[in-house]
């Protein structure tokens, strides 16, 4: 049983961390809102603290069934979180470089 549970802690944040362009992110991470029912369910921490947790929370995901409404829902939600990141990456705003502050509107 114990192995069981160990295997469940496995997989949601990894996936932020599976292409070069998220391999800068950093830690803790919120599971995303779609996936906490299902983390909490599967025994994974709504706040991913390192990339070992990131790991095993991916490979959890990925070993779970598509059949299930909550990994569906759960994969769609991490695939546009990961969109969301690497067209912030591309934008030119990388994890070292802060973000263009807002035109002032001149009006105060």
């Amino acid at each position: 049983m114990a192995r069981g549970m160990y295997t469940r802690t496995l997989i949601i944040a990894a996936l932020f961390v599976s292409s070069p362009a998220l391999a800068k992110v950093t830690y803790p991470i919120p599971v995303p809102q779609e996936c906490a029912e299902l983390a909490q369910r599967e025994g994974v921490p709504l706040v991913i603290q390192n990339r070992y947790q990131a790991m095993k929370a991916r490979f959890k995901l990925a070993r779970l069934s598509d059949r299930d409404p909550l990994v569906r829902q759960c994969r769609a939600a991490v695939a546009r979180a990961k969109k969301a990141i690497e067209q912030y990456e591309t934008a030119g705003v990388s994890a070292g470089q802060p973000a263009e502050p807002a035109p002032h509107s001149g009006v105060e």
